[in-house]
């Protein structure tokens, strides 16, 4: 069986465990994968993932007196389930064939650094995929060119935000208000439409944290009962957040009127 030195190996899962963790998996999937590469290597893993950190403890099964114990922080999430797909592989990769250690952490970056997207292209896609939603939800066309205009505004302002590293509650309050105000500002004065309340009610969809609310609820299911919780209590509040920010809106547009 092929091996690796066990201070490499535990400094290579944390990270691992961490950037799924990040890019959208559930726990579930974190640690079957973390368990599988630290098997592929002649190791075995307890793991306990937390909101905030990862507990992580590796040993020789045959030799208790070589373990290792680490606790890592978790990073701000940044969902990418290309990452998430091609990580949960390269676990499978390591489990089936005798890539070393060296080779492994070559193709962890690797994936790293081209899982990246054009930030203009997720723009112009996801501005298209809100007003798919307008039309969806009984908008007329004038209101889905009214929400693909206001998401290129909302969405602009919240990569900025990100880059600026802004406190993500209040991040999502003032994209939330962009977003809806955009829209009810082009709906009354530049684009005649007959449904603008279906514009300024789907112009926040993009920010509804549905991977944290999928995820919240497979880990319950799956025993991870602390973790799944957290997580479910973290986009409750973003929910919150987002209605808000379409709240400060209603409350100003009925203001103006």
């Amino acid at each position: 069986m092929k091996t690796a030195d066990i201070q490499e190996l535990s400094n290579f899962l944390l990270d691992y465990a961490v950037m799924l963790m990040r890019s959208g998996a559930n726990t579930e999937r974190t640690v079957r994968n973390v368990t599988r590469i630290s098997k592929s290597f002649g190791y075995e893993t307890a793991i306990a993932i937390f909101q905030r950190n990862i507990t992580m403890t590796i040993f020789k099964p045959e030799d208790n007196s070589i373990r290792r114990t680490y606790v890592k922080q978790q990073m701000p999430p940044h969902l990418s389930l290309s990452i998430v797909n091609d990580l949960s592989a390269l676990s499978w990769q390591s489990y089936d064939t005798d890539i070393s250690l060296n080779e492994l952490k070559d193709k962890y970056d690797e994936i790293l650094s081209n899982a990246h997207s054009n930030k203009y292209i997720v723009l112009i896609f996801a501005s298209l995929a809100i007003a798919a939603f307008c039309e969806l939800f009984g908008g007329d066309f004038h209101s889905m060119i009214i929400v693909f205009l206001s998401t290129v505004v909302a969405f602009a302002l919240r990569l900025f935000l990100l880059k600026i590293k802004f406190d993500v509650r209040a991040m999502i309050i003032a994209v939330s208000f962009t977003a809806s105000f955009v829209s009810w500002v082009i709906g009354s004065y530049f684009i005649n439409t007959n449904t603008l309340d279906v514009a300024v009610s789907t112009s926040v969809l993009f920010l509804i944290p549905g991977v944290h609310i999928i995820n919240s609820v497979t880990d319950i299911l799956d025993g991870h009962v602390m973790t799944g919780l957290a997580r479910g209590v973290s986009a409750m509040i973003l929910v919150i957040c987002i209605a808000i920010g379409l709240y400060t809106t209603l409350a100003l547009t009925r203001w103006i009127l």
